[in-house]
């Protein structure tokens, strides 16, 4: 049975059998690393349990006091994070990511990632206004150095736990830029919301909206913590060597820099112009294009390249299967992905649902299988057998259920 082609690195393909020989690897028992994690995952659950119910209370208490001004804030901040939710799905087209793990990934920005930044900041706001005595000096001195450093913590940590606890689903820099725009922008809805509420009137709450959720989001978390995945996606491609630990801190320092940058100028320079007309219309987007706009090209650039990379993945992975795992023209029809959807919409056009639901698993199957097969081979390289034993375990049963899935 062929088992691959070389990989990215250039190694040579392993010889025939190396599949069953890694899969018949017994792994040493790790009892105690799960213990650790079931204790950390117990530790997570109950913050999102306490962190729930503060959010519970600030939009119950929202929706109690101003009615009318929660349901346009609570509108206009899920109706905005709608598009770029979308994008950012688009984005990842090749190897979806799991549904839980995006809601979850979602629920950790606006819950667990904003209820402890709230904490934080609001006891840095008024640690440092007893020691300056000054509202507004405190208030920007928490924008510009505790708000970017503990909400980009805060959010970061959900690409942390996704990496330690989903591994299998986290694994290339697509994925963790798919997981930190998601986490980011689950964070700004939240968080956007509660500036709306916190308006006098309806045309206050209309004004922010502009400036937070329409001019001022499109550069903002979602590219935040978007940046930091794309330091720990480079962490989880190297796989060992000393340089891959340099990429994490390296990139979340980045997105804490580019954090820094735009709270510090918009509060100490925007908000300071003349005239709301030429803060909302002008000073703004002028901001977003200087300071956002470069790291959004930043983002897309990687996008690219790790796109770039995943088709070349699936090209060179598939090639060496034949039927029944791998069907005559298949390979043709799963990329470049918008062949993929093409055909999907032409099964569709014609009312073939069973067809497009069928091609539609083993194309997710197919994919899936060019992962396991690069994770196995780069294992293998590495000459590390347990973690290859897990992916070519993956690669067998995958193998199987494409056999009994015909097209």
């Amino acid at each position: 049975m062929s088992q691959g082609a070389p990989s990215p690195g250039g190694s040579k393909r392993p010889p025939p059998g190396r599949t069953v020989a890694l899969a018949a690897v017994v792994p040493p028992d790790n009892t105690g690393h799960k213990a650790f994690l079931v204790s950390c995952g117990i530790m997570i659950l109950i913050g999102a349990v306490a962190a729930s119910g503060c959010a519970f209370f600030i939009v119950g208490e929202s929706f109690a006091s101003k009615p009318g001004l929660a349901l346009l804030s609570a509108f206009n901040a899920v109706a905005l994070a709608i598009p770029y939710f979308f994008v950012i799905l688009w984005l990842d087209r090749n190897e979806k990511e799991p549904p839980h793990l995006i809601a979850s990934a979602f629920l950790w920005g606006a819950v667990m990632a904003t209820a402890i930044s709230c904490v934080v900041n609001t006891l840095f706001g008024s640690i440092a206004q007893g020691i300056i005595g000054d509202a507004a000096v405190s208030g920007q001195l928490t924008a510009s150095i505790s708000a970017p450093f503990i909400e980009e913590l805060t959010k970061g940590a959900a690409l942390l736990v996704i990496y330690l606890f989903f591994r299998k689903d986290f694994d290339n820099v697509m994925d963790g830029i798919v997981y930190g725009a998601i986490v980011g922008l689950g964070f700004a809805a939240f968080e956007n919301f509660m500036y709306y509420v916190r308006t006098d009137n309806i045309a206050q709450a209309l004004a922010l909206t502009w400036m937070r959720g329409v001019v001022g989001s499109i550069g903002s978390h979602a590219c935040y913590t978007a940046i930091t995945g794309v330091g720990l996606g480079l962490f989880r491609v190297m796989r060992k060597g000393p340089l891959r630990y340099i990429f994490p801190p390296m990139a979340i320092g980045l997105a804490m820099f580019v954090h820094f940058a735009w709270n510090t100028f918009v509060g100490a320079f925007i908000a300071q112009g003349e005239g709301a007309a030429k803060v909302l219309l002008v000073s703004l987007p002028s901001a977003v294009i200087v300071l956002q706009l470069p790291f959004v090209f930043f983002v897309v650039v990687v996008s690219f390249f790790s796109l770039r990379h995943e088709r070349k993945l699936i090209e060179r992975y598939l090639s060496t299967e034949t039927a029944p795992v791998l069907m005559p023209g298949e390979l043709q029809r799963l990329v470049p992905a918008r062949r993929r959807a093409f055909h999907a919409f032409k099964l569709l056009l014609s009312f073939r649902m069973g067809a497009w639901w069928t091609a539609r698993k083993r194309n997710r199957l197919l994919v899936r299988l060019a992962f396991e097969k690069w994770h196995m081979d780069e294992e293998a390289r590495l000459d590390d057998k347990v973690e290859g034993h897990y992916h070519a375990e993956r690669v067998i049963k995958l193998r199987r259920e494409l056999t009994a899935l015909q097209a």
